[in-house]
């Protein structure tokens, strides 16, 4: 009896012994499950590779010269749906292609924009107070050598004849700073909804860019840039020597398809 006792103890406890690691073994699982449960992800921004989405016109020769179009999305945006007006330009006979913008920017509803510089969105006219010098510096290397880039890349791939940007917003920006440092490589910018200061020049001279053709668009009603700021770029570049086209319509913060028309005219007017 004494042994069959000491054999059914012996039992019991490897019995619990095994249930006892059992039960760890699922409490380890366990707070593995929780921890994977709480886990979130962390945005970090960083330069990278950017593509350009082109679109030729119908019937594109590359044995014939084309008008390029090199259009600036706004802070937030995307490369593909400031291909949203491209149409009238290919219709025309120009290639239209949208770089994307070198920064991300998490949206709101969650989906990924990009922003041509680094941006403190909370105070949203750049031009209500002065620009951080974080801002200045991520300007010149997106003016710079991203645009330098981008007109060295389209013009080895395809058969180009006068460039001219066209930039809505933050993308204006970069169109005006594009325009003042790239003058010996563009024909023209078009800024749509936009500002411009000359303290985010850095080096350049203003004035050296005065042969580039400038048609500036901008809506009554744009609240996120008033269109006070806009006659404050004209008069700038006016007082600078600038062949300026000033035109303005009743509405806000947007790229007006009713004016692409206008637009493809002013640059088919020599």
């Amino acid at each position: 009896m004494r042994v069959m006792n000491q054999q059914n103890s012996s039992i019991n406890f490897k019995w619990i012994a095994l249930m006892l690691m059992l039960h760890g073994v699922c409490n380890f699982i366990h707070a593995q499950n929780d921890t994977t449960s709480i886990s979130n992800v962390i945005w970090s921004k960083i330069e990278s590779l950017t593509p350009t989405i082109v679109t030729l016109p119908n019937g594109y020769n590359s044995k014939k010269s084309h008008t390029l179009i090199i259009g600036l999305h706004g802070f937030g945006s995307t490369a593909k749906s400031y291909q949203n007006i491209s149409k009238p330009f290919t219709d025309a006979g120009f290639i239209f292609a949208t770089p994307e913008a070198p920064y991300s920017y998490l949206r709101q509803d969650g989906t990924i924009g990009y922003e041509w510089f680094l941006y403190d969105i909370s105070t949203y006219i750049m031009l209500e107070r002065p620009a951080t010098d974080l801002e200045i510096s991520a300007m010149r290397v997106t003016t710079e050598k991203h645009m330098d880039q981008v007109i060295t890349d389209l013009k080895s791939q395809y058969n180009i004849g006068e460039i001219y940007f066209a930039g809505m917003s933050q993308g204006g920006i970069i169109t005006y700073l594009a325009g003042i440092h790239h003058h010996d490589k563009i024909d023209g910018m078009i800024i749509f909804a936009s500002v411009v200061d000359e303290d985010w020049l850095g080096n350049d001279d203003i004035k050296d860019g005065n042969g580039v053709r400038t048609l500036i668009i901008q809506g009554k009603k744009d609240r996120a840039v008033p269109y006070k700021f806009a006659e404050a770029a004209r008069d700038l570049l006016i007082k600078n020597g600038y062949n300026v086209t000033y035109k303005t319509f009743d509405g806000g913060h947007i790229v007006p398809k009713h004016l692409l028309p206008f637009v493809i005219d002013w640059i088919n007017k020599k």
